[in-house]
């Protein structure tokens, strides 16, 4: 998906700012002088910055020269060994910087340190050596050539892992068609506990049609299984355990008591759960207690405050009180009674799940509740297999009936969820970061300093879960789609650095929109809060989005003192006339979150001016200097 203009936006930082700083003994840079003082003392201009430096041999004013950096310390001394601002000799001087490090003049070496002098980068046999030896494996070139400058300019460390990481990130495929690459990659191998944990969360971070209607579908039937009575939850019962979704050789009441045993649990509490959940579990507590009057009196203020305006009658939650207290009765209850208990358990989740959203619900509750979710979780696609059998051939009546009811109802909901809900909410912008772990080290690192136990543990995400599947030796297919993948969220991660009192944060993310995938490209700038976060106030958002109909979009939004203006880059001429009719509706909806829009710009890019309307692209996206909270990028 990325072009220039997306690498521009990557690359953000001012290639010719050279610190005086960074150099470092040995190292060539090409500079011209500007001023020249007593004792062979001189004014130099090294791209955009001005530095003084001891000069070993007198030179002139307003030539260009390529020097190298002589050790000492105090003022920085340099060495002249080629003059660099006659276009003929060019060739020769390049030869003679090459000669210098004892690196052969070939075609490749040449061509790079062009690149270095084009852009103003510092040159060093060390630096020109490795990425001499990265470059043969890059392709196309150009984005190799992007990586080196990206590791120079932001000052990341020089390795092979952050060259590929970068190389990475900054070129095609994209990070969705990366993730479809591994899983295409597991369908040929057998299944570990971490491929099977790294499908549960690629399912999740990419969504498709298929994957929501499974999701959907799914919700339905764990549903039906929950509300349903006698032959209904028995036959829902029956799909879950044919697409193992329950264990084969569990009955539904082994299934029922390995739930209620994980409600008591407390490794639930840890993570955040339902509000209906929460009331279940104080309630199974204080029964297994022995505190009736207490659980009878949660179950009125339950009634009254009913989150969902679902639960009716006091007497049908009262009236499960004896038979769940039968549960807690040990050796003294009879079998039959333990089933009743049971049975009453599950009428508890039932009644108190309610609502038209309960197929959400009931999923989500599932995968808290049993101990295989991720093996849970992917019973949808099972599910939508065996609706696809010829006439569901193999299932009974009541099971096939009850799965085109299900499959109904979820086309029915996702044709309302495409049209009704947004495409991006805080909610899922959020768990997406979270599942790819782009915080996955800090958070270790933060974990590591405290009481483990008392800490979120930071594994439950991509990217620790790709760097296990790598150290357990997978086929070649899956190690190089693995690879790639993991590179791409390092890559994301270095891009997102921070910057003084500027925070930076770049990456991509899938969505459906029109029944069809597409993603986009976010970059966040802006000065940091006390905590740490993106001040919304003050800052910058960038999104880049390639859709099926209007192609390449870039849209600009600047954000100073809650006052919004945005800039929308895109080659239809008829964008404007399309979106004014619904300026009013963003303006009001901006309101509602108390900001101001004070201005949109349709900015249509001229391709027939070849370089000319590039470089304003990529001088749009460049970084400028920044002052108080007035940012750019």
């Amino acid at each position: 998906m990325e072009t220039g203009v997306l690498h521009s936006l990557f690359n953000h930082n001012p290639s010719q700012q050279v610190k005086t700083a960074s150099l470092r003994s040995g190292q060539i840079i090409n500079g011209k002088i500007i001023k020249l003082f007593p004792e062979q003392i001189a004014e130099i201009q090294i791209g955009s910055q001005k530095m003084i430096a001891q000069l070993e041999t007198p030179l002139s004013a307003n030539e260009r020269y390529w020097f190298q950096v002589q050790p000492g310390e105090g003022k920085v001394r340099l060495k002249v060994i080629a003059t660099g601002s006659e276009e003929g000799k060019q060739q020769e001087s390049l030869s003679r910087i090459l000669g210098e490090f004892s690196l052969p003049s070939n075609k490749e070496n040449l061509e790079l340190v062009r690149f270095f002098l084009k852009e103003q980068l510092p040159i060093s046999r060390e630096i020109l050596q490795q990425a001499s030896e990265w470059l043969k494996s890059a392709s196309p070139r150009s984005s190799g050539l992007e990586a080196i400058q990206m590791i120079l300019t932001r000052g990341l460390p020089l390795s092979e892992a952050t060259f590929s990481a970068l190389y990475t990130a900054n070129k095609e495929p994209s990070i969705t068609l990366l993730m479809e690459n591994l899983m295409k990659a597991f369908e040929q191998e057998s299944n570990t506990d971490t491929m099977s944990k790294i499908k549960h969360l690629l399912s999740e971070l990419v969504p498709s049609n298929e994957t929501n209607a499974a999701r959907h579908v799914l919700g339905q039937i764990a549903a039906a299984w929950l509300k349903g009575h006698n032959s209904e939850g028995q036959a829902a019962f029956g799909l879950l355990q044919q697409t193992a979704g329950f264990p084969a050789q569990k009955s539904e009441s082994l299934v029922l008591q390995q739930m209620l045993s994980n409600m008591k649990s407390e490794e639930i509490m840890k993570d955040e759960i339902p509000a209906e959940l929460h009331f279940a579990k104080r309630l199974i507590a204080q029964l297994e207690k022995g505190e009736i009057n207490l659980a009878k009196q949660l179950i009125d203020s339950f009634i009254k405050e009913d989150p969902k305006g679902t639960i009716l009658k006091n007497g049908q939650l009262t009236g499960l009180v004896d038979p769940l207290l039968q549960l807690f009765a040990g050796s003294q209850v009879n079998e039959a009674d333990r089933q009743e208990g049971l049975q009453a358990f599950k009428q508890l989740m039932g009644m108190v799940l309610g609502g038209s959203d309960d197929s959400e619900t009931a999923l989500k509750w599932l995968s808290i509740l049993l101990p295989e979710k991720e093996k849970f979780l992917s019973t949808g696609a099972e599910l939508l297999k065996a609706a696809g059998k010829a006439e569901m051939s193999g299932l009974p009546i009541q099971q096939s009936e009850l799965l085109k009811k299900a499959i109904h109802n979820a086309e029915q909901g996702m044709a309302l969820s495409d049209e009704e809900s947004a495409i991006f909410t805080t909610e899922k912008i959020k768990s997406f970061l979270s599942s790819l772990g782009l915080s996955y080290e800090r958070d270790l690192a933060e974990a590591f300093k405290g009481n483990l136990e008392d800490k979120a543990q930071p594994a439950e995400s991509l990217k620790p879960h790709l760097i296990r599947l790598l150290n357990e030796n997978p086929p070649h297919a899956v190690k190089e789609a693995a690879e790639q993948l993991l590179n791409k969220i390092t890559g994301f991660q270095l891009l997102s650095q921070e910057t003084g009192p500027i925070q930076q944060l770049i990456v991509q993310m899938p969505f459906i929109i029109g029944g069809e995938m597409s993603e986009v490209t976010f970059q966040w700038s802006g000065q940091k809060t006390e905590d740490g976060k993106i001040n919304a106030d003050y800052c910058r958002v960038l999104f880049y989005l390639k859709l099926e109909h209007l192609d390449e979009t870039i849209v600009d939004m600047q954000v100073q003192n809650r006052v919004l203006s945005m800039q929308v880059i895109n080659q239809h001429p008829s964008l404007k006339t399309v979106a004014d009719q619904l300026l009013p509706l963003l303006k009001n909806k901006l309101a509602e979150v108390n900001y101001h829009l004070s201005s949109v710009n349709f900015l249509v890019p001229e391709v027939s001016k070849q370089q000319g309307n590039q470089k304003k692209l990529a001088e749009l996206y460049s970084k400028k200097d920044y002052s108080r909270v007035d940012i750019k990028i």
